[in-house]
């Protein structure tokens, strides 16, 4: 694992209450872990049955540490190096969805442009982990924002786009 400081992972009061949110059973959901980091989270959607997942990832240390995992887990997933924002526009562009989009981008950045940028690509559930403070915009390419939580500095915002 790549030295303490270079990732930020999820704490685990955090993950717990973001699993409770969006229940136990993922079976059949498509994953995006969009900063994958130590990969927490898109391995905890694995573990619930997502499959298949996408990690994107832009540090070449993560990157490789995230391969070894993958391989040692057998988690079907395919492994992005490179930046998220690029990620998500070229998926909408190609019209390609996941199930449930997961970002933790860095808390520097205001979470509610990540928001805009990953909803078109979102086909049920998007989660925005973020420093607390600032509002999201709430509904969201036709996304209703179900919860925003609050854990000490941070935010926790969930999406769900509405059955047609």
């Amino acid at each position: 694992m790549p030295a303490r400081g270079e990732v930020r992972p999820t704490p685990s009061r955090v993950r717990e209450a973001l699993f409770s949110m969006l229940g136990q059973d993922l079976s059949g959901w498509s994953v995006l872990d969009g900063f994958a980091g130590a990969g927490m989270l898109g391995l905890e959607a694995c573990s619930r049955g997502a499959a298949p997942l996408t990690l994107c990832e832009r540090d070449p240390a993560v990157v490789a540490h995230l391969r070894r995992v993958l391989r040692e887990l057998g988690v079907e997933g395919e492994l992005v190096r490179g930046d998220t924002r690029d990620l998500l526009r070229s998926a909408a562009a190609a019209g390609r969805r996941w199930d449930l989009v997961l970002l933790d981008p860095p808390y520097a950045d205001d979470p509610g442009q990540w928001a805009a940028l990953a909803a078109p690509v979102t086909a049920r559930a998007l989660v925005i982990e973020h420093r607390w403070g600032p509002s999201l915009p709430d509904p969201l390419d036709g996304m209703v924002q179900e919860r925003h939580r609050r854990y000490g500095d941070t935010g926790l915002a969930l999406y769900w786009r509405p059955s047609p």
